[in-house]
C-alpha cells in the first residue's frame, strides 16, 4: 500500500457541482495506479457539523463498502460585508430584502490541516504516490518538497482549469473529474 489520498472537500464540490461517490473515486484511483491507498483523508469546513454528521459517517466507512476516509472538519469564519468608505461605507444589503445584510464565509485552517496531515502521513507511512484533490497554489511548497526531495509521484484530482499553475508541473497525471467518463462514474 503506497498511496496517500488527501481530499479538499470544498474544492471537489466546486469542481464537480454535485454529490460525489468517494468510494468509486478511491477504487478508480487504486485501479489506475495499480496500488492501494494506505491513508486517506477528507478535509472540509462546516458551520453545522451535526447536520453533516451523516455524510461524515459515510465517508469514514471502510472499504469495500465505503471510501474509508479520515474526516477532518474545520470551521467557517463569517464576516458581514460593507461598502468601501468612498462608496458610503454602509452595509451591503440584499436588493429586494433590505433587512438582509450579505456576509462572506471563508474556510479557516483547512489548507493548513491538509498540509500538516499530508506531510506527517508521508513521514510516518512512507507512501510513494500522493493523490491530491486540491488545486490551490498554497500546496506548492509541500508538494514540491515531496516530489523533488522524497521522490513521491504526484497525481492530482480536479479540473485542469482550476488547478494552480504551480502544482501542475509536478503532476504525473490529472484525474479530470469534470470530464467523461470519470464524471459520470462518480455521480451518486
Amino acid at each position: 500500500m503506497s498511496i496517500g489520498l488527501f481530499i479538499d472537500g470544498a474544492y471537489l464540490w466546486y469542481v464537480f457541482q454535485e454529490r460525489i461517490n468517494y468510494a468509486t473515486l478511491r477504487t478508480h484511483i487504486e485501479k489506475e495506479l495499480c496500488d492501494q491507498v494506505d491513508e486517506a483523508y477528507f478535509f472540509n469546513a462546516d458551520d453545522d457539523p451535526p447536520k453533516a454528521q451523516k455524510l461524515h459517517n459515510a465517508l469514514a466507512y471502510p472499504p469495500p463498502g465505503g471510501p474509508g476516509l479520515r474526516v477532518k472538519i474545520y470551521w467557517l469564519q463569517k464576516k458581514l460585508l460593507f461598502w468601501p468608505k468612498h462608496l458610503g461605507g454602509g452595509p451591503v444589503l440584499h436588493p429586494t430584502i433590505p433587512e438582509t445584510q450579505y456576509e462572506q464565509k471563508s474556510q479557516k485552517a483547512v489548507d493548513v490541516g491538509l498540509t500538516f496531515h499530508m506531510v506527517r502521513s508521508y513521514h510516518k507511512r512512507h507512501w510513494n504516490k500522493l493523490v491530491l484533490a486540491a488545486g490551490d497554489s498554497d500546496f506548492h511548497e509541500p508538494v514540491q518538497s515531496l516530489v523533488e526531495g522524497e521522490n513521491v509521484e504526484l497525481y492530482l484530482v480536479g479540473s485542469v482549469n482550476t488547478i494552480s499553475d504551480q502544482l501542475r508541473p509536478y503532476a504525473k497525471r490529472i484525474f479530470e473529474i469534470d470530464k467523461e467518463p470519470l464524471h459520470n462514474a462518480l455521480r451518486l
